[in-house]
C-alpha cells in the first residue's frame, strides 16, 4: 500500500489502495457471515437436540419423532429406550451414553459456540465499521471529481 506522510502527520493513500482494501474487507465480511451462519445453523441444531432428549426423558406411551428438520416425515413411535444415546463427539465418532451425560455435552458445545458466535460477531462489526470508513472516503472522494469536471 503506498502511504506518503504529509508536513500535517496524515496519511495519504491513494484510491486504488482504498479500492483494493474496500474489496478485501468484503470479501472478509461475506466470509465471516457466512461462519456465523454455520455457527446459528450449528446451535439451533444443539437446541433442537436438547429439545428432543428433555421429551425423551418425559415420554408417554407414543411419540411422534420428525425424521428431518422440515417435519416432510414424521414416525410414530412406541416407547423408546430411553437409558442409552448416541450423541456425536465429532470427528464422526458417536458415543453411546446416558441422556444426562449427552445434555452436558450439548451443553458444552452449546456454550463453544455462543463464544464463537460473538467472537465471529464482534470482528465482523469491526470489519463493517472498517468497510463504511473506507466506503465514505471513497464516496466523498468520487463526489469531489464529480464537481471538479
Amino acid at each position: 500500500m503506498k502511504m506518503a506522510e504529509s508536513n500535517q502527520g496524515r496519511m495519504v493513500v491513494s484510491l486504488e489502495d482504498l479500492l483494493v482494501q474496500a474489496d478485501s474487507l468484503k470479501k472478509e465480511i461475506d466470509a465471516l457471515q457466512k461462519l456465523r451462519d454455520e455457527v446459528l445453523e450449528s446451535l439451533g441444531a444443539v437446541k433442537s437436540s436438547k429439545e428432543a432428549l428433555n421429551i425423551l426423558k418425559a415420554q408417554n406411551k407414543e411419540m411422534l419423532l420428525s425424521v428431518d428438520r422440515r417435519g416432510f416425515v414424521i414416525l410414530k413411535v412406541t416407547e423408546i429406550p430411553s437409558d442409552k444415546v448416541l450423541v456425536n463427539l465429532g470427528l464422526g465418532y458417536y458415543a453411546e451414553i446416558p441422556p444426562e451425560d449427552a445434555s452436558k455435552i450439548l451443553d458444552n458445545r452449546e456454550e463453544q459456540l455462543n463464544k464463537s458466535l460473538q467472537e465471529i460477531t464482534n470482528r465482523l462489526n469491526t470489519v463493517v465499521n472498517a468497510y463504511s470508513q473506507i466506503a465514505e472516503i471513497l464516496n466523498r472522494a468520487q463526489a469531489q471529481q464529480a464537481q471538479g469536471e
